[in-house]
C-alpha cells in the first residue's frame, strides 16, 4: 500500500496536481517513473523442453482475453503459440506447405481482438486469419501482389476495434539478372479491412511528413556497387523514423519528424498533436563527420562479415575467392561514394519509437545522448526485432495520457520498451541469456500508471 501511496504522489506531481506544498517541475525536465512492474508469469528459457522451448521470438500481441499470440522461428519454420493468462499453453499451430492453412514466408503476425491471429504470408501473398483455437479460417489476398503498398511491410498493428490492420513499409532492394532495384520507401499509414472481401485493399489512413522524396531507382548492373553510387544522394542521415500503433476509437498515434510531436489520427477527424517542450540537438559539422566515419566503418564492418574469403571453405576455388575479393571490393568503394554523397537532417531525431496502451496511453521511447548510435542502426549495426538482443541502456521512454498530457519518465537502464502490451495493463518482454535463449515475461503496469 506504502508504494501504491508513493507511486500516486509521483504521479499526481507529473500531472501537477496538489502534493502538499511540492514545487511545480519546469517544463521538459523528467519526472522519473518507478520500474517496480508486478511479474505475472514467465515461460520459455534453457530449462524448457516442450512446447515452451522458443528458438527466435520474432512478435508478440494479446488479445482482449489477455491471451498472449507468440511467433517463433526455428531455422526456415514458423510456428504459433497461444498462451492464457496463466501462461499455459491454449493453442499451437503452424504448419510449412503450400496448402491451405499451411504457411510459406510468415513476415508478420498479430493477435485478432477477439482472439485468434492474422499472419502476413509473403509467400502466399496474403494474410492468413487463424481462430483463438489455432484453426485455419481464411485467406485475404494482397490486391496487387506488384503494388509498392504491399511490398516490404515494416510494421503492422490491429486496430482496437473492428476487424481492420494498420501497417506501413520501408525501404526495399531487388537484384537479378542483371538488374538493381530500389525503393526509398513511403511514410503512408495504410488501412486494410479484414471484412470486405477476398482481397486486402490498402487505404492510405495517414500521411507522415517526408523527409525526402520517395524514390525508385532501377538499373541495369551486373555489379550491385554500382546501385550505391545511384542512391547516394537520396540517402539522408538522421532522418527520422515513421513510427505508429493503433489507439482506441479506430485510429493511429504516429511520429513522422525530428521534434517530439506525436500525431493522433482518428477516421473522419482532424488530427491533432501532442508531445513535450523537448529540442532536438543539431547537426554540427563536426557531427557530420563523425556520422560518415561510423557509417562507413559499419558497413565496411558488415560487407566483410558476409563476404569475406577467409570465411569461405577450404574446399572453394581460388579463382570464386578472387571475384568475390574484388566483388567486395566494389561494393565497398561504392558504399564510400554513397556516404560521401548523403545528405544530413538539421536536427538530431528524438523519438525512436512509439507504442499504445489498451486504454490509449502513449509510450514514446526517445533516443540516448550518443546519436551516432542512430548511424548504428541505419548502417545494419544494430537491430530492433524482439529477441534480437538487449535495448540499448541509454535512453528514456515518456508515459503520455491519451490526452497527451505527460506523467512520467521510465529509464531504459530500468526498462526496456513492452514487447506488447495487453488489456489491464500487461505487457510482455523478451530476454535472452549468453546463448540467446529467449524468456517470456508478462507483468502488470501499476493501476496509477496504466489509468493515467
Amino acid at each position: 500500500m506504502k508504494s501504491r501511496c508513493a507511486a500516486l504522489i509521483t504521479l499526481l506531481a507529473a500531472c501537477g496536481g496538489d502534493t502538499g506544498g511540492s514545487s511545480a517541475r519546469p517544463a521538459g525536465e523528467d519526472n522519473p517513473l518507478p520500474a517496480d512492474f508486478e511479474e505475472v508469469y514467465r515461460i520459455g528459457g534453457i530449462a524448457a523442453e516442450g512446447w515452451d522451448a522458443f528458438t527466435e521470438i520474432e512478435d508478440m500481441d494479446f488479445d482482449a482475453r489477455g491471451r498472449l499470440y507468440i511467433r517463433d522461428e526455428t531455422g526456415s519454420s514458423t510456428r504459433i503459440v497461444a498462451v492464457d493468462g496463466t501462461g499455459a499453453l491454449a493453442a499451437e499451430f503452424g504448419r510449412m506447405g503450400d496448402g491451405p492453412g499451411e504457411l510459406r514466408q510468415v513476415e508478420h503476425m498479430v493477435a485478432r481482438r477477439d482472439g485468434g491471429a492474422v499472419l502476413v504470408d509473403g509467400g502466399h501473398r496474403a494474410y492468413l486469419l487463424f481462430g483463438a483455437d489455432g484453426s485455419f479460417e481464411r485467406a485475404i489476398r494482397f490486391a496487387d501482389s506488384d503494388a509498392p503498398q504491399t511490398a516490404n511491410i515494416e510494421r503492422v498493428r490491429h486496430a482496437r476495434e473492428g476487424a481492420a490492420l494498420f501497417l506501413t513499409r520501408g525501404a526495399s532492394a531487388r537484384f537479378g539478372q542483371g538488374e538493381a532495384s530500389v525503393s526509398s520507401g513511403d511514410r503512408t499509414v495504410y488501412r486494410i479491412a479484414l471484412d470486405e472481401g477476398e482481397e486486402a485493399v490498402p487505404v492510405p489512413f495517414a500521411e507522415g511528413w517526408e523527409p525526402r522524396p520517395e524514390r525508385q531507382v532501377t538499373i541495369e548492373a551486373d555489379d550491385p556497387s554500382d546501385m550505391f553510387g545511384m542512391i547516394g544522394d537520396a540517402y539522408v542521415y538522421f532522418s527520422p523514423q515513421m513510427v505508429f500503433d493503433v489507439v482506441p476509437g479506430g485510429g493511429v498515434a504516429y511520429s513522422d519528424s525530428s521534434a517530439y510531436d506525436v500525431k493522433i489520427q482518428t477516421a473522419g477527424d482532424p488530427s491533432r498533436v501532442v508531445g513535450r517542450p523537448l529540442q532536438p540537438r543539431p547537426v554540427t559539422e563536426q557531427l557530420q563527420e563523425r556520422a560518415r566515419a561510423r557509417a562507413l566503418e559499419g558497413f565496411e564492418s558488415s560487407l566483410e562479415e558476409q563476404f569475406t574469403p577467409s570465411g569461405l571453405s577450404d574446399d572453394v576455388p581460388e579463382a570464386i575467392r578472387a571475384q568475390i575479393s574484388a566483388m567486395m571490393e566494389g561494393m565497398v568503394d561504392g558504399i564510400r561514394t554513397m556516404v560521401e554523397n548523403a545528405g544530413f537532417m538539421p536536427d538530431v531525431p528524438l523519438v525512436r519509437d512509439l507504442r499504445t496502451t489498451w486504454e490509449g496511453a502513449i509510450w514514446v521511447e526517445r533516443w540516448g545522448s550518443d546519436p551516432l548510435v542512430q548511424i548504428d542502426v541505419a548502417s545494419g549495426g544494430s537491430d530492433d526485432e524482439i529477441g534480437a538482443g538487449e535495448e540499448p541502456a541509454d535512453g528514456w521512454i515518456d508515459v503520455l495520457t491519451p490526452r497527451g498530457d505527460y506523467v512520467g519518465t521510465f529509464s531504459l537502464e530500468e526498462t526496456p520498451m513492452p514487447g506488447a502490451f495487453g488489456p489491464g495493463g500487461l505487457v510482455a518482454f523478451v530476454e535472452t541469456d549468453e546463448f540467446g535463449v529467449p524468456t517470456i515475461i508478462v507483468k502488470r503496469l501499476p493501476v496509477v500508471i496504466r489509468e493515467s
